[in-house]
Parts: C-alpha cells; structure tokens; sequence
C-alpha cells in the first residue's frame, strides 16, 4: 500500500488487562481511560473501573490518517483525592503500518511501556492493550472536514462532564408548557439528534459552493456534533433541548432534495439567515451543555426562562425556512441570545454619554477580502474566535507588513461575525483620524458597544461608574478596562462567542503614546475575570514594541501575514487582479496571461500594490491615457527588493498625474493640509472649508506676483486611486492606505513629492475655521420652536442637527484652536479672534451644545480651546486673554445644562456673571434676544 494513501481507522473491542498478581492487597478499585492520539486528533475513552478481569470498552474510536501516522495510547488512572490530577500510567506509540504488521487476525495486542515516574513500583499494575483494528483505503480530508472533526474533539472535551439528569427533574421538564411542539411524543432522543446530524452534514455539503453559506453550516456541524458526542453518552435528557433538536432537524428536512440550490442565487439570502440560525442554535446548546451538572443549570437558569428561550429559536427557526421555502425575503434577522442571564425587562435610561466614544472607527462594509481569496486565513481565524474551551486563546493577533491585506482580513472578520450578530464592537485606528481614534477611548468605546448589545452588561457598569463622572470620562486605557470592561463582566454568563476586532494598532501612535494602551491589552491574555466567550482580533504591523508586550502564549495566539505561501497569495492577487479588471477585458486584453502575472510579479505579494495598481489602471485618477497605456506604465516600474515596495508605484501614479514643478508644488499644499486635518471632511466640505484659503504665489508678470486660489477638488479628485472619498462626496478623504501617509512624510522617499510638517499648513486650516464659523453660525441655528423643551424631549433633534451642522461647520468649531495653538501670535490674527469672541461666542458654544447630544467631549474640547487660548495670547494680547478666561470661566460653570437644554444657554448668559467688562462684550448678541 502506498504510505501516503489516505485510511479510515477503527479500533472497537478495547481490553485492558491487568497481569496476574500485580494489583496489591486490599486495594480500592481504580478507575481507568485511556487516550488515543493520532496528529492533531484526540479520543478518550469513557472512565471505567478495574475489576479481576481487567477492563472492557465498548465504544468506537475513529481516525483519518496513513501509514505513517503515529498512534499514540496513554492509560490514565484517576486520582484517590478529588481535584487532583490524573496519572498516566502507561502507553505505546506505533505507526499504523507498524500497527498493522503486528495484528493477528485484525487483533492488536502488545504488552504497555510503563512510566514509573508517576506511580510507586508497589502499586504500579503491568498491562496489557488489546483491541481490534481495521483501516480501509479513503478519499483524502477537505481542509473543511479536517477543521470539522478538530473542533468537534475539541468541544467535547468542554462538555464532557456535563452532569446527569435527576428523575424529578426529568419528571418537572416534561410538565413545561410548549408553544410549538414539533418533536412527536414516540421520538427518542437518538432518532432526534441522528436525523439533526444527518440533515446538517448534508447541507454543509450541498451549498460548500456558496460562499456566503457554506461557513455558518462548517461551524454549525462542528459545534453541535460535539454537544452531542457529550449528551449521547450521558443521562441527561433535558426535553427543551431535544426539542430544540427536534425543530432544527425539522427547519432542514428540506435538504433532501435541495441539491439544485447551488444555481438558485434567488435564495441565497434567506438561506444565508436559516444557517445563521441554526448557527445559533448549537451555540446555545453547546453552552447550556458546558455547565457541569444539570442541578447546576437548573439553579442559575430556571425552566421558564430556558423554555423562553427555546421558543424564541423555534419560532425564528420555522419562520426563516417557511421564507425560503417560498423565496421571499424577511425584514427582520436572527434570533439571538448572547447573554443566558439577560434582563429581559427594560432597562431604566443610564447616561453613559459623557464616556469617550470613537465615532466613525467602525469596520467599513465595503471593504474586505474578495469572495474566495485568503479562504484558508479567514476559516482559521473563525475557528479560533469561535473556539468554545474555556482555556482557548482569547487574543488571536495578526500581524504583516505594509500592504499585505491586515485591514482587509479585519474588515472581512468583522463583518462575518456582526451577520451572526455575534460582533461587540469594532474599532478601527487611522493614522489620519488621531483626533477621534487614539488610545484614550478604545476600551471605552467597546464598553458602550457592550452596552448596545447586553442589557445585563449596561446595568453592571452603571453600577461601577454611575456614581463617578470622573471614571466616566477617563482615558487611561488601564483603567478603562479594569473598571469599564473586567469589573462589570465578572458576573456575565456568556452564551457563543462575543467578538471584538481591532485593526491597525500600530496606527494608534508613537511608541511613547501607544505604551499604556498596548500594556492594557497584554491583560486581555492573561486576566481571568472576562467572560470567557470574550474574544479579540486584533491586526498591526510587527512593531517591535507591540511584539514585546504580546508574546504567543496559552491565552493569545500570534499569526502573520507571512504565514500564507507566496504562491497561495499570488494566486489571491491575480484572482483579484481579473476581477477588478474584468470589465475592461476587450481593451486590456484580458486573454492574454502575460500581463496579468507581470502585475502580479511586480505586486511583491502585496495586495495593497495591486489594489492601488488596479484603480490607476481602471482610470481613477488618470488624465489623458488609455487604459491599456496605464497598464503599460505600471509594466515598466522597477521592482524595489528591499524597503518599501509601494514607493515606485506611488511615484510612477503621481509623476504621471503632477509632471511640472508648478503642479507639484499645489499637490503638496493640498496634501499638507489634508494631512494636517485632525478628523477627514468629505470632499465638499472641504472645499467649502478651504475656499479662498489656499493659494499659491505666481509670477505671471515680471515682479508682479499675484496669489493664485488651488483648486482643491481638482486636485483630490486626481488622486482617486490614492485617495479614498476622491470620488465619493459622501466618504470622508484619506490615503486608502497608511504607507501612502508614510510615504509622503518622509523625504527620502517621496522626493519630489515629500509633504513635511508646517505650521503654515495648522495657520491656514485655524483661520478656514475662524472664517467658516463666522460665516455660518447664527442664532437657533436648528429652528428649535420652544426653548421650554430639554433637548432630549425634543423629537428629532440629532437629524435637525445633521441637517443643519454640516461636518465642515461642526469641524471648524471643534478644532480651530487646535490648529492656531501651533502658529505665531500675531496682529492680524488677533484681531480674527477679537471679532469671533465679541460677535459669535454664544452661537459657538450653541453648536457645541448641540454636538453635544450623544457625547459630552464637544463642551470639553470647548473648554480646552479657551484654556488652549489664554496660553496662546500671552502676554502679547490682554484683551484675547481676559476674553479667553471668562470663555472657559462660563463653559466650567454651565457645562452640565450646555448638554441638557441648548436654548436655556442664552438665559445664563443674561444671567448676569460676575465677569469684567471686556468679557461682557462676548455676550452682547444675546442681550436683545427674546427667548422664545
């Protein structure tokens, strides 16, 4: 037989004989297991105690493997004392085919390797292993299968000392009233999970050519073999969850004849929803099996609840399949319990607003891996996210160069997990975006995330931080996840596996201002205090820093982008290379491979080269060239083998689209103001920010300059295959990608085409605020018709406010200060300040206060702008400073009713402070307003 031909193995009949004599006198009868090991694959036998014959298994082990695969059998015994650790006492190791030349008549039987260091010589029986052995010739695993059976072995191992069912109990669970009674009164428990069983495994193996399925039925099937494997062997027959069984198996009887599913796109989506249930299901029954003894489950859970619970998935279950049975879609999704001790009642409104919250740092459902490519990465990461063992690795990082697809791999993760409703939250730094994404507010965010999705969870940290605002709007990371995320879970009993993904940590920050955030994650691996279905993804590049404090461990396991062969991922890029392309076939040529492969060759194995290479080549950005010319471009850039392999190609991109010195130099000024942002605008709104702010000097006559407007839009619009919202007014503008940023910061490698650090570039965007605030604040800027009414009675207000706060208004009143703190104090700028303070102070801080509604960091940022000021001005401008104090003197005193009523803030500006008379000159526009 070839050595490498694939077999089925079974072992039945297992005999464990003790030789003659060797147990001593008096002894108690011990129990025995034992534990086959074939690769990566695990069985153990029941526990059974010794008598005078020996010991006898009735069970079937089963293997997949070859003649070169090693068997190995260790015999354990278990300890006198309760808690303590079992002893291996003895074991063999063979190959099957050393295993095979050795049986008689389809018998193996050899005498054990005993292991005298974990047993005295007096009470150390000689034994003998006997069983009976057949291997048939097989076709080989899928990568599927092969993931199917781990996690099974796995799993079982969780579950299996789930305890019996009491008879009184049995006797209580059948008197539950049921809604929807699908099992008939005659089925057993057998025939319920058999059929289950059978119905799943078809299923996964009818749509493993639907990408959008096919991995909820891979991890159903694996999930629910091994609550079954536990349930099958023991005494506990809890009737709602052989109901429950019963339902799925009924939802999927329809795959008996289902085969033709595969051309019938019509019913994909609802499909989709049907396995992300019955994904759901074996969640929770996995769960609910994994507490050790049913008295156990019966105390924390009542039967109501459980019964409650069970219904819900049985009503979902029947809903979902009678919809695709009839090919039409359902407005609602899954039914979900994340949390088995969930409050099911209302919640009373905590305010957790004031809690630093990220907006905007979520995933991106555009963005991700592209339908079949990284396949085998992203089943992985799924199976480690989902891994159900308590001491399974909560932290999986994932690390890779520039460019090697990190942030798609996330985005692709996030979004697979948040359709099973089983994402908390996602959080995504930007190196563009430090304002609202940086260490400060990461662990805070996924606490409110919580909040959103566990009712129990928000009530817990209300009673941690309700009492102290100070704890609410801190921002040491540390301290955020000891008191916002460890203390409030310590309670929580998990159901499935809760998510959270956090992409590009390197993107956080330097070093210096990364170090605490960065040292609080290291605890995600090693505290106990989580619940443990509590897992993290979290994706950077390998900064040694980073690696230094998140070393592979039990808890926290390290995979790298370099991990996938180079093959495998040139293989990816050129599936996604013909997609992306595939439009313009005729023009490109699309028959002809050499092209295609060159691309891929000059990718470096980077995806985000291939990426940018594809946008300039479908014509985002490109002026004047064909298509098939900018390919030929592309051709003819110089592979860079060490360094920074994505610089030739932005260099080749911008020399086409910046050729004179004229038009580099307006790429740079656009670019340094851009960069300097502390949030990205959408195109629009940066215009109209920037309008009449940016110019550049020209010489059109001798010794006469004149300035020259930039057109922004003109510019940024260039950069479509750079920059992400160059074509789409609705996204934010940004480097698609970060080793652009990197890229043009540094000189050395831009060349040309390097945007350093200016304070004239903080200058220009502080007084495009000033100018832009002036322009467009008014009074009641929302239209509020009654100024009795709290703005969270006010019906909506957060859409008023969107309306009419563009992101350009809301920016230039957050953020000018940040920008003039880095310029010179000057006459002329003073004097924009002065008129601000005297003419629009109050009309500020009404926007302030409407931007306020969902978080209270808008009146914070308008008291450090103050402060901010009063520091800037001195000693060259008194009046700045005196108006600058009484600014930040009134926001510290009525910040609490900023946030809770806006109209109210004219009342305490009339409210007569004792402020000097400089200061009163600020709250002149109000004084001859009537409140309504």
């Amino acid at each position: 037989m070839n050595p490498t031909t694939a077999q089925s193995i079974t072992i039945t009949d297992i005999e464990l004989r003790t030789a003659s004599g060797s147990n001593p006198r008096f002894a108690l009868p011990r129990q025995y297991y034992i534990k086959f090991s074939l690769g990566n694959t695990l069985r153990t036998t029941k526990k059974m105690k010794q008598n005078k014959n020996g010991i006898l298994w009735n069970e079937e082990i089963s293997f997949r493997g070859d003649d070169a695969s090693v068997l190995v059998a260790k015999v354990y015994r278990t300890h006198r004392m309760p808690g303590q650790q079992d002893e291996a006492v003895a074991s063999l190791t063979y190959t099957i085919g050393e295993m095979m030349s050795k049986l008689k008549n389809k018998v193996f039987e050899e005498p054990l390797l005993m292991d005298p260091s974990k047993t005295a010589i007096s009470s150390r029986p000689n034994f003998t292993l006997k069983f009976t052995f057949t291997s048939v010739p097989c076709q080989p695993l899928e990568a599927d299968e092969r993931q199917v059976a781990d996690a099974v072995d796995t799993a079982k191992q969780a579950v299996e000392a789930m305890g019996p069912t009491p008879l009184v109990v049995d006797h209580l669970s059948s008197a539950v009233d049921t809604v929807t009674q699908v099992v008939n009164s005659a089925q057993t428990f057998a025939t319920t999970w058999d059929v289950l069983l059978k119905r799943i495994k078809l299923f996964d193996q009818i749509v493993t050519g639907i990408a959008e399925i096919h991995p909820y039925t891979s991890l159903a099937w694996s999930v629910i073999s091994a609550a079954h494997k536990v349930l099958v062997n023991q005494n506990d027959r809890d009737e709602q969850i052989t109901r429950l069984a019963g339902t799925m198996s009924d939802v999927l009887a329809f795959v008996h004849d289902a085969d033709p599913l595969k051309a019938d796109k019509a019913h994909v989506e609802p499909l989709k929803l049907l396995t992300q249930q019955v994904m759901e299901c074996a969640y929770f029954i996995r769960d609910y099996a994994e507490h050790k003894g049913f008295v156990t489950r019966l105390a924390r859970y009542t039967l109501s609840d459980i019964n409650s619970k069970i219904t819900d998935y049985q009503r979902r279950l029947q809903e979902l399949r009678d919809a695709f049975l009839r090919g039409v879609g359902l407005q609602t999704g899954i039914t979900v319990v994340r949390m088995m001790n969930a409050i099911e009642h209302t919640v009373e409104d905590k305010d957790l607003d004031d809690m630093p919250y990220a907006k905007g740092a979520r995933h991106d459902q555009d963005k991700g891996c592209l339908t079949g490519t990284r396949d085998d990465l992203l089943r992985e990461l799924r199976e480690i996210l989902s891994n159900p063992a308590e001491d399974a690795p909560r932290v999986c990082l994932l690390t890779g160069f520039a460019g090697s697809g990190k942030s798609a791999v996330a985005h692709s993760i996030a979004r697979w997990f948040e359709g099973q409703k089983r994402l908390v939250s996602s959080y995504c730094f930007a190196r563009t975006d430090v304002a609202r994404r940086n260490p400060t507010n990461l662990f805070s965010t996924v606490a409110r995330d919580l909040c959103d999705h566990n009712a129990e969870y928000k009530s817990a940290l209300w009673k941690v931080v309700g009492e102290s605002r100070s704890l609410r709007t801190s921002e040491v990371p540390t301290e955020q996840l000891e008191r916002l995320i460890m203390e409030p879970s310590k309670h929580i009993q998990a159901i499935g596996p809760l998510v959270v993904v956090i992409d590009a940590l390197d993107e956080c920050g330097d070093q210096v201002s990364r170090q605490q955030l960065v040292l609080a994650i290291s605890r995600l691996a090693t505290e106990t205090s989580f619940p443990f279905n509590l897992r993290f993804l979290i994706t950077t590049r390998p900064e040694s820093d980073i690696l230094a404090k998140l070393p592979p461990g039990p808890r926290l396991v390290h995979k790298h982008m370099s991990d996938i062969s180079e093959q495998m991922v040139d293989e990816d890029i050129e599936k996604f290379i013909r997609h992306s392309l595939g439009e313009w076939s005729s023009e490109l040529d699309l028959s002809n491979q050499d092209w295609c492969r060159l691309l891929v060759h000059h990718s470096q194995h980077l995806f985000q080269w291939a990426a940018t290479a594809c946008k300039f080549i479908q014509g985002f950005g490109s002026i004047g060239l064909r298509r098939s010319a900018r390919l030929g471009l592309l051709l003819k850039t110089r592979r860079t083998e060490a360094g920074y392999p994505l610089d030739e190609l932005y260099k080749t991109v911008l020399l086409q689209l910046f050729k004179s010195a004229p038009e580099q130099d307006r790429f740079r000024e656009v670019m340094g103001v851009l960069l300097a942002l502390k949030e990205p605008l959408p195109l629009p709104c940066l215009s109209d920010l920037l309008h009449g702010h940016l110019k550049m000097t020209m010489d059109i006559l001798e010794d006469v300059p004149i300035d020259d407007p930039v057109d922004v839009r003109a510019i940024v619009s260039s950069l479509a295959s750079l920059l992400d919202g160059a074509c789409d007014d609705r996204k934010p503008v940004r480097p698609l990608h970060a080793s652009f940023y990197d890229f043009l910061r540094d000189g050395k490698r831009s060349s040309a085409f390097h945007v350093p650090f200016l304070p004239q570039h903080s200058l220009t965007l502080g007084q495009a605020s000033l100018a832009c605030m002036c322009r467009m604040l008014k009074f009641n800027i929302c239209g509020l018709a009654d100024s009795r009414i709290l703005n969270d009675k006010v019906s909506g207000l957060s859409s008023c406010v969107d309306e009419a706060i563009p992101p350009h208004l809301s920016y230039s009143c957050l953020y000018w200060m940040d920008h003039l703190q880095h310029t010179i104090c000057s006459s002329d700028l003073n004097s924009e300040i002065t008129l601000f303070f005297k003419r629009f102070f109050p009309y500020w801080l009404e926007v302030i206060s409407l931007l306020s509604l969902s978080s209270a960091s808008p009146i914070s940022s308008a008291l450090q702008a103050c402060i901010a000021l009063q520091h800037w001005a001195q000693p060259k401008d008194s009046e700045i400073c005196t108006l600058a104090s009484e600014g930040s003197r009134f926001i510290q005193v009525f910040s609490p009713l900023l946030r809770q009523s806006t109209p109210h803030l004219y009342l305490m500006l009339q409210s007569g402070l004792d402020i000097q008379p400089i200061g009163q000159q600020m709250f002149i526009p109000c004084m001859d307003i009537v409140v309504l």
